[in-house]
């Protein structure tokens, strides 16, 4: 048994003969590279019993040798592919699980016979050409792999480079990664070749993923809490990348952007125990990262909810099917600008960046007395302070609430967002059935105000169109319409916000002993 960590960057085809005539690495190259061709079998049951509890087990064939491989997904959060794996060489094409020297693992094979209906389900076909790095303090094999992934008669291609700590800090591969970026191209690859291989196998299109629950422990402090939530928000940004990139589902471009902006309330949560570094790099990348996505989730917002219900209001508008289709080409752009944003090389170096700061926790201002104190803090002692912080600033704003211009209920609709975040990563740590009925009232006041907002962006968008063909009278009184339906909606929404805000006074404040 070895724990694997390693670092994969996915290649464009085109740009894996730059990658191969690279002099950057020679510096670093301990001897000479080798090549291998690396035939893979993937076995599993016709159920699929390994894949559902994300395991990959192979026999791959260097030559005349087998060597068989069951990898097991590690327990920590961190941007690197880390698998605890177990492998021998054996004399047959098929898996002999007999030989792999874990009781749970074997329990689990027992359990469902699984050794008796493994069955092979895709195939991979790799040239590999291998070079040892010595960087840092550590020693990184770089594995640079051209090839497919094949079942059936469904084949997918596959250009990657795998970076594999051998020996030293996971830190110094993402140090090289962070050299090679802008030398040579590449995004950040999240999916092994064994998920590649069942999606392929199962025809399986990625689905936008909301964030996954976490649960605090009180006993933790807050320097503690800080890398656990940001990871959370992380892996909800890695998750919903291939969403994106697959699916015409507005909802990936939708989580991609959540993940994003909850990560980037965290930052402002600690913006007090930040290093300098960090508040003036890492927060400006994630408000750009926002904002890169922020016209395609306005399109489909547009599209998929304002003008689809003024259509089921209005089915004998006419002019509303027009601006329906102006609307889509529009849509289109920014859908593939969401899509070119996450293969960009700036998203990679964000995400880089992301994986350097936690793994060698350099976000946080270690050198100051005061903020190392601090951060030892327990996390409810932290979790109330900013709570207590964050509802201040709303009530600031609500105080005058029948008094407010637009631009207000916009501020107050971010400051309400914050809020919300923050609750919800802390409401384990308290009484949830008080936290859930906080945040709820929460969420029915950021729909309200959000209406409000969208109103603004929705003539915004009617601008975009009507300007582009100002004589076409289809489109002008559409927008119309449109303009009517939404001050409406808007004026609808100014006046719930009191009653809203009431009903979220008479919640009690769960953070408070």
């Amino acid at each position: 048994m070895q724990h694997e960590i390693e670092l994969k960057l996915a290649i464009a085809e085109e740009h894996m003969v730059r990658w191969r005539r690279a002099s950057l690495f020679r510096r670093y190259a301990k001897g000479r590279s080798t090549n291998k061709h690396l035939l893979s079998t993937y076995f599993d049951t016709p159920e699929l019993d390994l894949k559902a509890q994300g395991i990959a087990l192979r026999v791959r064939k260097i030559g005349r040798r087998r060597i068989q491989t069951l990898k097991v997904p590690g327990n920590k959060a961190t941007g690197f592919q880390h698998l605890i794996e177990y492998e021998q060489e054996i004399t047959q094409d098929e898996p002999d699980l007999s030989l792999i020297d874990s009781k749970p693992l074997q329990k689990l094979f027992a359990k469902t016979e699984l050794h008796d209906r493994l069955t092979a389900v895709f195939t991979t076909d790799i040239k590999r050409r291998i070079t040892v790095l010595e960087h840092g303090e550590s020693e990184i094999e770089m594995a640079l792999d051209e090839g497919s992934i094949r079942t059936g008669n469904k084949v997918l291609p596959l250009s990657e480079a795998e970076f594999e700590l051998i020996s030293g800090r996971p830190e110094d591969i993402l140090n090289l990664a962070l050299e090679i970026h802008g030398a040579l191209p590449f995004s950040v690859e999240r999916r092994s070749k064994a998920k590649r291989g069942y999606s392929l196998f199962t025809d399986e299109v990625s689905i936008p993923v909301r964030a996954s629950s976490m649960k605090l422990d009180a006993k933790s402090n807050t320097r503690e809490v800080f890398s656990q939530i940001a990871w959370n928000c992380i892996n909800q940004m890695r998750d919903n990348e291939q969403p994106v990139l697959q699916s015409a589902d507005p909802e990936g471009v939708h989580q991609l952007r959540v993940g994003i902006r909850r990560l980037r309330s965290l930052f402002v949560l600690y913006r007090s125990l930040l290093s300098p570094e960090t508040q003036g790099t890492i927060v400006e990348e994630l408000a750009w990262a926002q904002k890169q996505l922020g016209p395609a989730r306005d399109w489909d917002v547009f599209v998929e909810e304002t003008l689809a219900k003024v259509r089921d209001q209005m089915p004998e508008e006419k002019s509303l099917s027009h601006l329906a289709k102006v609307a889509a080409k529009m849509r289109a752009t920014t859908s593939g600008d969401a899509r070119t944003f996450v293969r960009s090389e700036r998203y990679a170096l964000l995400l880089l960046r992301l994986f350097k700061g936690l793994e060698s926790d350099a976000f946080l201002a270690n050198e100051d007395k005061a903020v190392r104190k601090a951060l030892k803090q327990p996390i409810p002692d932290f979790a109330v302070s900013v709570l207590t912080q964050h509802d201040r600033r709303v009530r600031k704003l609500a105080a005058r609430l029948e008094q407010l211009e637009v631009e207000d209920i916009h501020r107050l609709r971010l400051r309400v967002k914050k809020m919300r975040y923050a609750a919800e990563f802390f409401r384990n740590l308290f009484t949830v059935k008080k936290a859930k009925r906080r945040n709820k009232a929460l969420a029915s006041l950021q729909e309200a105000l959000g209406a409000v907002n969208d109103a603004v962006v929705c003539e915004e968008l009617l601008k975009q169109m009507t300007s582009a063909a100002p004589r076409n009278t289809n489109l002008r009184v559409a927008s119309g319409v449109l303009q009517g339906w939404y001050q409406a909606l808007s004026a609808q929404s100014i006046k719930s916000l009191a009653m809203l805000w009431e009903d979220y006074e008479a919640t009690p404040c769960f953070w408070e002993k």
